[in-house]
Formats: structure tokens, C-alpha cells, sequence
């Protein structure tokens, strides 16, 4: 085992764990930062219709970038499992099959945004003056795609092996690039939006080159041929077994947050630029919510391959309690601070009384999110992948649409509509718990 990587088979839990959580939390932490700085240096050397415009595009990117994460944990699972029962070669192959269908499915992600990019801001209501930039900024970022998922896919392998510390200096590289040629664009060359989507494609070149590297390096924990090694059509089932329910999850979250956003946009230009403010550090703050639940598949997925049943319950026990508690204080100073927050990348009083809002009402509950996004990768890792899929197609995308098209319209006011987001997330973790201790029992009477 490699000094970058956490041994998850045996050992402290906990110290593994937050090893585990710590780098993945910084990285995920991280990248919305520099999400965000996008936006606040346009609003120092552009305009507020420059935020607006970037921000206009933030949920159809979240909408992308959920799929090919969610996919990308089916490579996570598949091959920590691989590990855990010690078949490095079929590891191999699923780990050569899963960098293979990233390459693929990045260079058709990227045909269509290109294509269809002004089509899907329309479908979000974007203001007719944010529009063109914006069309602008997203065909750009679409360029960077297939990197972006590269990277994201040999995060995931890497992260399958115990070693989430180099994808996090990637990552932070990337973000020390982008910010870089951001200010150099914007602030020196007088460019606008288009310039903060170069710096991505750029960025992103650097972050998936390194982590292609490294993965290809690690043979002391199992082989790489990129090129001797087949696409594997048996593993490839079985990561899009679990990838693909995963992916389809996350677009669902976002996919509903286009429609929340949609009603969000009706009500003028300043509404919509002060919930793209309020997304940005929402994203700060699912990011963080993500990385226990990010850290504890890998984790329970090599003790199932092991089959040691007590400390996939002890493992599952202690995520749930790292991320109530990260996720409870945090929330709680977003909410506290919100107003700064948002002044932060706006002047305009009227902005950041939108922003403000949406951070307190969605802010402080935020801890139940993390446990439902935990207990999601717990059900994947534990054989049971379509039951995150149906609760958040049942108590969050199909809620939030009813919400919007049915219950919204009689109180029309943004504070009541985003109380769908507590209600839903809440009504997902009790399904999902009670699916977990359903699961549990049975590997346990398995195994003994």
C-alpha cells in the first residue's frame, strides 16, 4: 500500500475515514471556490449582466457534471471491490474499461451542449439580456467536457484505492490555473465571460494529463496497459449497473433545480442572478456535504468484497455522524452570513435580498442533504443501486415539479417555493434507511 493511499480493509475507521473525507472535502470545497471566483472577477472588471449570464449557466452545468460524476462511482465501486477480494486484474480491467467509456461519452456530452446549448437556456426562462453570453460561456465550457470527465473517472479509481490526496492537488491545481488566467483575460485583457471558459478547458487539459499519469503509475497496487488491456463488456456492465443509476440520479437533482431555477428567472433579471449567487455557495456547501458520502463507498465497497459485514456498519455509522455534524455548522454560518456572502459578488441591494433568501431557507436543514447523499453511496456500494434513483425520482425531482406546477401557484412567493428542498430530502434519507436496515440483516445472515 502506497503512502498516498488509506488502507481500508483494517485499522482505525474513523482515522481512515477522515483521512479519506478531509482530502475530498477540501478539493470538492475547492472547485465551487473557484466556481465562484468566475463570477466575482467578472463583477470587478465586467458587469452584474456578465454574473448574470455565467450564473444563468451553473444548473445546466451542475445538471452535466452530476451525470458523469454519478456515473464515474460506478468505477469507484466496482473496482474497490475488485481490490477488496485482491483480483487485481479484473481491478485492471474495470478500471481500463471505465477511463475508455469516460473518453467516449465526454466526446458526445460535448457534441451535444455545442449543439443545443442556446436550446437549454431558453428551457430554463434565461433573460433575453443575459442570453447571448451566456450561449457563449456554455458552448465554451462544453469544450472542456471530455477532460472533465477523464479526470472525474481516474479520480475515481484512484480514490478506489485509498488515495484521494492526489486528485485533490489536481484539482487544486486546476483551480490555481483558472483563477490565474482569469485575472490575466479579464483583468488585463479586457475580455469578458468567454474568457473564464478558456481558462477551464486549459485547466482542465492540466488536471486530466496529471491524473492519466498517476493512474497509470500505480503498480504496486495494480496493473495499468491502457492499450494492451480490452474494453471489458463485463465490467463495463457492471459499473453502468451502479454508474449509470448514480448518473441518472444526480441529472434528476439538477435536472429539477433547472425547473426550480426556471421559476426562480420569471421573476426578472435580478432574481436570477441573485439565485445563481445563492447556487454558487450552495455548491460550496453540497460539496462538502458530497465528500463523506464520496469517501465511505470506496470504503464499504472493499469490506463487501472482503465480506467483514461489522465494519461496513461501523464505517456507515461513523460517515453519518462526520457528515451531521460538518454539514450542521456550516450550514448554519452560511445562513448566518448569507447577506455578506452574497455581497461578496454583488453591490445591488435588490441581488443580494435574492441571494440572502434562498441561502437562509435552504442553508440550515442542508444537514439532512448530506445523510441522504451518504446513505445513497451506501446503497450502491451494498447491492442496492435503483434505490437511490427511485427516492430521489419520487421525493425530489417528481416533488419539486409538483411543487413548481401545482402548490407553487397558490403561494406564489420564492421563500415558500424552495421549501420543497427540506421536505424532499427528508422523505428520501427515512425511505432509504429503512431499505439500508432491510439490506443490512440480509448480509449479515450471508455472511455468517
Amino acid at each position: 500500500m502506497g503512502r498516498n493511499n488509506v488502507n481500508m480493509l483494517s485499522g482505525s475507521v474513523t482515522k481512515g475515514l477522515i483521512s479519506m473525507i478531509l482530502p475530498i472535502m477540501i478539493s470538492n470545497v475547492m472547485q465551487s471556490i473557484f466556481s465562484a471566483i468566475d463570477m466575482t472577477v467578472l463583477k470587478i472588471y465586467s458587469s452584474d449582466l456578465a454574473v448574470g449570464a455565467v450564473g444563468a449557466c451553473s444548473n445546466l452545468i451542475s445538471l452535466s457534471t452530476a451525470l458523469l460524476i454519478g456515473i464515474s462511482l460506478g468505477a469507484n465501486m466496482i473496482v474497490a471491490r475488485r481490490l477488496g477480494a485482491g483480483d487485481k486484474t479484473r481491478a485492471e480491467k474495470a478500471a481500463v474499461t471505465a477511463i475508455k467509456t469516460a473518453l467516449i461519452g465526454g466526446l458526445i456530452l460535448m457534441g451535444i451542449g455545442v449543439l443545443l446549448a442556446e436550446t437549454f437556456l431558453r428551457w430554463t426562462n434565461c433573460h433575453e439580456s443575459l442570453l447571448p453570453q451566456a450561449v457563449t460561456y456554455l458552448r465554451l465550457y462544453f469544450c472542456a467536457v471530455p477532460m472533465l470527465m477523464v479526470y472525474n473517472f481516474c479520480a475515481s479509481v484512484l480514490r478506489a484505492t485509498g488515495d484521494t490526496k492526489r486528485p485533490m492537488y489536481f484539482l487544486l491545481l486546476n483551480g490555481v490555473i483558472k483563477v490565474i488566467l482569469n485575472f490575466l483575460f479579464v483583468a488585463r485583457l479586457d475580455m469578458d465571460v468567454a474568457s473564464v471558459a478558456v481558462a477551464t478547458i486549459i485547466a482542465s487539459l492540466v488536471s486530466c494529463s496529471l491524473s492519466c499519469i498517476t493512474l497509470f503509475k500505480l503498480q504496486n497496487v495494480m496493473p495499468m496497459h491502457f492499450f494492451r488491456t480490452r474494453f471489458d463488456t463485463r465490467e463495463f456492465r457492471e459499473i453502468i449497473r451502479i454508474g449509470i443509476p448514480a448518473g441518472v440520479q444526480a441529472g434528476m437533482l439538477a435536472f429539477a433545480n433547472v425547473a426550480i431555477t426556471a421559476t426562480a428567472n420569471s421573476f426578472g433579471a435580478d432574481a436570477t442572478t441573485g439565485v445563481s449567487i445563492a447556487n454558487q455557495f450552495e455548491s460550496i456547501l453540497y460539496q462538502i456535504t458530497a465528500a463523506p458520502g464520496v469517501a465511505v463507498a470506496p470504503f464499504v465497497s472493499q469490506n463487501i468484497g472482503a465480506g467483514n459485514i461489522p465494519r461496513v456498519k461501523k464505517t456507515i455509522l461513523c460517515g453519518v455522524l462526520i457528515t451531521t455534524i460538518s454539514t450542521a455548522t456550516l450550514g448554519a454560518l452560511s445562513a448566518i452570513f448569507s447577506g455578506q456572502l452574497a455581497g461578496i459578488m454583488s453591490t445591488s441591494p435588490a441581488i443580494i435580498g435574492y441571494a440572502k433568501q434562498k441561502m437562509i431557507i435552504t442553508s440550515i436543514p442542508y444537514f439532512i442533504a448530506g445523510i441522504n447523499e451518504l446513505m445513497s453511496g451506501v446503497l450502491r456500494s451494498i447491492g442496492k443501486p435503483i434505490v437511490p434513483t427511485v427516492t430521489s425520482l419520487l421525493f425530489i425531482c417528481l416533488l419539486r415539479f409538483a411543487w413548481v406546477y401545482a402548490i407553487f401557484p397558490l403561494y406564489p412567493n420564492l421563500g415558500f417555493l424552495y421549501l420543497v428542498w427540506p421536505i424532499g430530502w427528508f422523505l428520501s434519507v427515512i425511505t432509504q434507511l429503512i431499505v439500508y436496515l432491510h439490506r443490512i440483516k440480509k448480509l449479515q445472515l450471508q455472511a455468517s
